[in-house]
């Protein structure tokens, strides 16, 4: 009857089958996939349909301008009071991923695809729900198997970009020996643990989980809840979260192709197993390890790896004859960090050293020798506290701190450029001497530190924020760069300059004057603004506009 009234209207996406409307539907969260339900009884069957469930967990509320002087807390309702202080999250989201798969297993006719959950913190759930999730995903694939299972949010790194006082000593020990080590840089002042000697407990300073109390009531229980306990020849994808990990030495996972692991305890052998139990393996993504200190994929060609805030990870082996897109993020690495075996084609590459900037000799050294290992990339994006930190200045008379990159074409640099900066230009220059064939520059000028004054977003009103903008603009100060200076990418290759966060800092200005009135050929300029008053924005677009050589050149402004 259903049916023949919705013909009748004209309701014509009625009148598709459930395994179109089911695909349809796995493009949606699954909560409101399964609001579908409400439409008619023609819909109430078609979640059963849906072949990809995705769950997140909402952020909590933000109560603002609370009676009691407290400007900024979190919403009462998120967490329920137990006693004590300690604060549990309440159920619904937890048993609401059960009902759903429950609700989708009383008339499933449609494998499933993929499972994505992403719980802001499990500690108040058990781990045998976990497992339950699991096989039910498990038993319902065909074909084709992908497990997003995320237990925690936790920030990946709180390791923040900090610069050096120029001038300043480099004795970061305290002990008048300065530089010395990586791992002792790394874990600030404790034992070094060199070969044969780590310590597999030892939690890095710098990314350390707010709470050790849940990942030791992990570490204390059994490996039961590792989906790696399940041989699944149909698994394509596997992103584990927060997890405790010990698979088993039999385990096998013939078809993974894409494994993204964050916040993984347990033994340091159990990643080394996990990996080498894929020999499809194509894509791996590691995060916020704490005890895996080395590793080796020798038995796959992977064609993407990233590296993110591993800071124990001491020596990684890899096949490099397929590799294409490299990303690294962490400190500076000793050259014996990174082997590739095979020929060497990355065409992208993103270096990201976050912490402290690279100031000491032996760091410049190491940053060299760590470039060296990407010169043949087209794609080359650098991140660090300074904008082209370490390559102001050379190594020595016959070491040059930026190796040549002869091939490549696509150049961002992301850091701090302070006012009173005066070694941007020379680093700038250095690179772009060095890159013949750059045709594309994207400066990422990031904010400089933080006003003490606004510690807190969430206490200030938004007049208040706008009143600390971080534009900045002097018509009185002169901005003088050499309009002469002969970089053959610049004048010949260069087409296309963008600044992004812009501020109008006279370190910046420089900057960019210089950039463009030596790159006669640019035919498109892009320049981003923080939020700030109109007038400094229109101030600096002018300023931009008269600097550009090619008066015919696309000029883009937001």
């Amino acid at each position: 009857m259903d049916s023949e009234v919705a013909l009748a209207g004209g309701d014509r996406l009625s009148r598709l089958s459930d395994g179109v409307l089911g695909h349809i539907l796995s493009f949606l969260p699954a909560a409101e996939a399964a609001r579908a339900a409400l439409l008619s009884r023609r819909w109430r069957r078609v979640f059963a349909a849906v072949h990809t469930l995705s769950f997140e967990e909402p952020d909590r509320s933000v109560v603002q301008g609370s009676d009691d002087g407290n400007r900024s807390c979190w919403s009462p309702e998120y967490y329920v009071p137990v006693g004590r202080g300690l604060m549990l999250a309440p159920p619904s989201f937890v048993t609401g991923v059960t009902a759903a798969l429950l609700a989708r297993n009383r008339r499933a006719h449609v494998p499933l695809r993929a499972l994505r959950v992403a719980v802001d913190d499990f500690r108040a759930a058990s781990e045998q729900l976990v497992d339950g999730w699991l096989s039910y995903a498990v038993h319902q694939a065909a074909g084709e198997l992908h497990v997003d299972l995320r237990l925690r949010r936790e920030p990946i790194c709180r390791r923040v970009y900090t610069l050096r006082r120029r001038g300043a000593p480099d004795d970061r020990n305290g002990d008048g020996q300065g530089f010395i080590h990586r791992r002792t840089l790394m874990n600030d002042g404790e034992p070094d643990y060199h070969d044969g000697e780590e310590d597999p407990t030892a939690m890095s300073p710098d990314c350390a989980p707010s709470d050790y109390d849940s990942m030791e009531e992990e570490e204390e229980d059994s490996a039961s809840s590792s989906p790696c306990r399940r041989c699944c020849s149909t698994l394509r994808s596997l992103r584990l979260g927060s997890c405790w990990l010990d698979p088993p030495s039999a385990i096998a996972l013939p078809s993974l192709d894409t494994l993204h692991l964050t916040w993984i305890t347990g033994p340091s052998s159990g990643v080394q197993r996990l990996v080498a139990a894929c020999p499809r393996l194509a894509d791996l993504t590691l995060e916020a390890f704490v005890t895996v200190t080395k590793l080796s994929v020798l038995h796959t060609r992977l064609r993407r790896l990233t590296l993110r805030c591993c800071h124990d990870l001491a020596a990684v082996a890899v096949d490099s004859s397929e590799l294409r897109e490299f990303e690294y993020r962490g400190a500076v690495p000793h050259p014996t960090f990174l082997t590739m075996n095979g020929p060497c084609r990355i065409s992208s590459c993103t270096l990201d050293f976050c912490g402290e900037e690279a100031s000491h000799p032996v760091e410049l050294a190491w940053l060299r020798d760590f470039l060296q290992l990407f010169t043949a990339t087209k794609s080359l994006h650098l991140k660090s506290a300074r904008l082209g930190g370490g390559i102001d200045s050379d190594i020595s008379t016959s070491v040059p701190a930026f190796p040549v990159f002869a091939v490549l074409q696509n150049l961002e640099l992301t850091g701090m450029l302070p006012e009173d900066d005066t070694t941007a230009i020379a680093a700038v220059t250095r690179i772009l001497e060095r890159t013949p064939n750059l045709e594309t520059m994207s400066l990422f000028f990031l904010p400089g530190p933080e006003d003490p004054n606004i510690d807190d977003y969430g206490c200030h009103e938004d007049v208040e924020l706008h009143a600390a903008h971080q534009l900045k603009y002097n018509r009185y100060t002169p901005v003088t760069v050499s309009e002469d200076t002969m970089i053959p990418c610049l004048r010949e290759r260069t087409r296309e300059i963008n600044f992004v966060h812009y501020q109008g800092g006279m370190a910046q200005r420089v900057l960019a004057k210089f950039l463009l009135r030596n790159a006669p050929v640019v035919d498109e300029v892009c320049c981003g603004f923080p939020l700030g008053p109109l007038w400094m924005q229109n101030k600096l677009m002018e300023e931009i506009r008269g600097w550009v050589i090619n008066k015919s050149a696309k000029m883009l402004f937001l």
